[in-house]
């Protein structure tokens, strides 16, 4: 069986970051649920990354098709 949760190496590797404020700031901009442990360091599940529930949002604006 596999761990539930990413380990704290596997975040780090995500977000490039190893403080929890960056890490969460990454993984909200990815899309990716997490959240904060007791003791401050970062949650994510295993299954947000394997089977990812929503598409992470793009700021790009969406351009209008221009008929002639």
């Amino acid at each position: 069986m596999t761990d539930l949760a990413l380990s704290d190496i596997e975040i780090h590797e995500i977000t490039g970051y190893a403080r929890p404020t960056k890490q969460m700031e990454v993984l909200k901009s990815l899309g990716i649920p997490a959240r904060r442990r007791p003791d401050n360091s970062v949650l994510v599940l295993r299954m947000h990354m394997v089977h990812p529930a929503t598409v992470a949002p793009t700021d790009e604006p969406k351009l209008k098709p221009i008929r002639k």
